[in-house]
């Protein structure tokens, strides 16, 4: 009996680990893409390899910061659009939270149970994707911020909804609102 436990220990751990190998390898390929795709742009890498990218403050300059933006721990109201990527990214999101866009891209859907509210979590709590946690660090109220996801980071080797297997994604961030965490404590 023991044997056989540890047959099937050993069939699981190949098999796991030859779904891993599956996923990993669109990885360098999605990664070279955004990389070129973003080739005349600042763009940084977080720790879990995704892409951040600032694309836009609707309040002026990106460049000259006067302060150093969102911290752990405080709390950061945005809207989301979400963008399948294969080279570039899709014309038209897969998700948004944004009742404009949403209303001119699902034309023939009911959206009437769709919610358009902003999200709103506590940076570096996880309560959201952690590469898009990592990417609102240091935002300001107005920025725009591309997160683009390799698949292996994104849904990996399951498809999602619209979004086929083994699919990049580029999820945009619109910061609305930030309070400081002294003020999120009180």
């Amino acid at each position: 009996m023991k044997s056989r436990n540890i047959v099937a220990l050993v069939i699981a751990a190949v098999a796991m680990l030859h779904s891993c190998i599956e996923i990993d390898e669109f990885a360098p390929k999605q990664r070279a893409a955004i990389e070129s795709y973003l080739s005349d742009s600042y763009y940084r890498i977080t720790a879990d390899s995704a892409f951040v990218c600032l694309l836009d403050n609707k309040f002026g300059n990106v460049v000259d910061r006067e302060h150093e933006g969102a911290k752990k721990g405080d709390r950061a109201c945005f809207n989301v659009e979400a963008y399948t990527f294969n080279n570039s990214p899709a014309t038209k999101p897969y998700y948004t939270n944004k009742r404009y866009l949403a209303e001119a891209t699902f034309k023939d859907m009911d959206l009437s149970y769709w919610d358009f509210e902003p999200y709103v979590v506590t940076i570096g709590k996880g309560e959201i994707l952690k590469p898009l946690d990592e990417a609102l660090e240091g935002s300001l109220v107005g920025d725009s911020i591309a997160v683009f996801l390799t698949s292996s980071i994104a849904y990996g080797h399951v498809a999602m909804g619209a979004v086929p297997k083994d699919t990049a994604v580029m999820i945009i961030l619109t910061v609305e609102s930030e309070e400081e965490a002294t003020s999120v404590a009180e």
